[in-house]
């Protein structure tokens, strides 16, 4: 067992879905590309790799979880049925919220979301960097209390 949890079967099922998502990625953005080069434009500069970006990064963990390569075996057996519960419902609320936003903010016309595409694209960015950051923090104080 190593650090993360995974089993060697699933290290090896991790490994080949995130090269196929790479590749995906890679293709994706050189379709994009020679389409944007021949006059086809579906959404602005910024949006369009951020759109591309999430969306392979969404099949990813959607194949990883389907894959059982996401979490490791667990020590103890458990029903984290009220978690999920939760889980599943904060989601939903979410959802909502951002949706009652963008329909009050007035985003049904095209141009206003191209406008809007790079401060989404910095906003992501950045929300993303913490996040990797607390994390990183989070796993080092927890390495250091387990004497790695």
């Amino acid at each position: 067992m190593n650090k993360k949890g995974l089993d060697e079967m699933q290290l090896q099922r991790k490994y080949r879905i995130g090269n196929s998502c790479f590749m995906l990625l890679l293709y994706l953005l050189l379709l994009d590309t020679g389409l944007y080069g021949f006059g086809f434009r579906w959404v602005g500069y910024p949006a369009n790799i951020m759109i591309i970006l999430t969306l392979c990064c969404g099949i990813y963990v959607v194949r990883l979880i389907a894959g059982g390569a996401y979490v490791g075996p667990y020590a103890k057996y458990e029903k984290p049925v009220l978690r999920t519960v939760l889980m599943v419902l904060c989601s939903v609320c979410a959802a909502g919220l951002i949706i009652v936003f963008f329909k009050n903010a007035g985003f049904s016309n095209p141009d206003q979301v191209n406008d809007m595409s790079a401060p989404i694209l910095l906003i992501s960015s950045i929300t993303a960097l913490i996040i990797a950051a607390v994390t990183g923090v989070i796993i080092r104080k927890q390495n250091k209390g387990e004497g790695e």
